[in-house]
């Protein structure tokens, strides 16, 4: 555990959520500062922190983001198979129960602030978690994490077997979640903490190798819009880095390559599009600025040769940069 007192949890488990905010342009060094914290932390085995510090970060950094569901988009974005609580299980497991048996047993390890429990009759198994200790902050955005990872997590787990109708799921905070998620059934209840039910036979299923790599599977639509946002806010510092790969905006994200590349591909849209609409975007409101000349219009978007520029912002709004700025800005 990470301390001898109940409530603690590891400091390096909030870089998904950090990662995640400071591609939307959130301030996470504030936030951090905030409670006390600094990047150097999340990178400290050893470091652990109260769930009082925990919830209230998380909340915080959704504000910074602009996104009220920040904690369900971290668990749908992030790469499970790298997170330290479900590294073992999705390694080693080679059944769904023995990746529950895995992660309960693992959990403790990394945190004190909650009890992970399976209990399995003849026709429902239920994974729980409770909150240990109780804070001032509400658990908001861990909350809406924990929704989105078990969510996601069974439904990869179960494949072809997946059936959202015969899973419940039950939360204290169904308003975490951005919508009642692929036909789960979610209910309100008054609980420390949350519950997901689904049939006692799926604990049985063997785990095949390809369900260790979660974020190369396609999510909902929503979810790749928001992803494609993020990626937006994301390259707008690396616009004048042409050597810039999907690997590289990925990383930024937090996510995998596939991922992204699956995102993009749903939404009927490719990096090199999506690149090219934000550095005409970028462009545009560089000019709104009359101290902005073209050639540093160009160097910032990472064109060296000005006429290059000049034929590419022409070939995607009609107008030369000076045309377009004579119209912007009339004398």
């Amino acid at each position: 555990m990470p301390t001898k007192h109940d409530g603690f949890v590891k400091a390096q488990l909030l870089r998904p959520f950090v990662e995640l905010a400071r591609a939307r342009g959130a301030n996470v060094e504030a936030a951090l500062k905030t409670f006390g914290l600094i990047a150097e932390d999340l990178r400290d085995p050893e470091k652990a922190v109260h769930a009082e510090i925990i919830y209230g970060l998380t909340n915080n950094l959704a504000e910074k983001a602009k996104d009220p569901h920040l904690g369900y988009h971290v668990a749908d974005s992030f790469d499970l198979k790298a997170w330290l609580p479900t590294q073992d299980a999705f390694e080693n497991a080679r059944t769904i129960g023995d990746y529950y048996t895995r992660f309960l047993l693992g959990v403790p390890q990394q945190a004190s602030s909650v009890r992970h429990t399976l209990k399995v009759d003849a026709l429902q198994a239920t994974y729980t978690v409770d909150r240990t200790v109780q804070t001032h902050q509400a658990p908001f955005q861990v909350e809406g994490f924990g929704m989105g990872l078990h969510i996601r997590t069974l439904q990869y787990l179960a494949q072809s077997h997946w059936s959202a109708k015969r899973v419940m799921l039950a939360t204290a905070f169904p308003e975490a979640l951005p919508k009642t998620p692929i036909g789960v059934c979610v209910k309100h209840a008054a609980i420390s903490g949350l519950a997901i039910s689904f049939p006692s036979a799926w604990l049985t299923l063997p785990v095949r190798p390809q369900d260790t790599r979660p974020n190369d599977a396609p999510a909902s639509r929503d979810t790749d819009l928001s992803i494609i946002s993020a990626l937006r806010t994301a390259a707008c510092p690396t616009l004048s880095d042409r050597s810039q790969t999907v690997a590289d905006h990925a990383n930024a994200l937090g996510i995998s390559p596939a991922r992204l590349t699956s995102s993009l591909k749903l939404q009927d849209t490719t990096l090199a599009r999506e690149i090219k609409r934000l550095r005409i975007d970028v462009a545009k409101e560089m000019f709104a600025d009359p101290k902005q000349s073209v050639a540093s219009v160009a160097q910032a978007l990472g064109y060296t040769d000005q006429s290059h520029f000049s034929r590419f912002f022409r070939s995607q709004t009609g107008l030369s940069p000076r045309e377009y700025r004579r119209a912007l800005l009339p004398e």
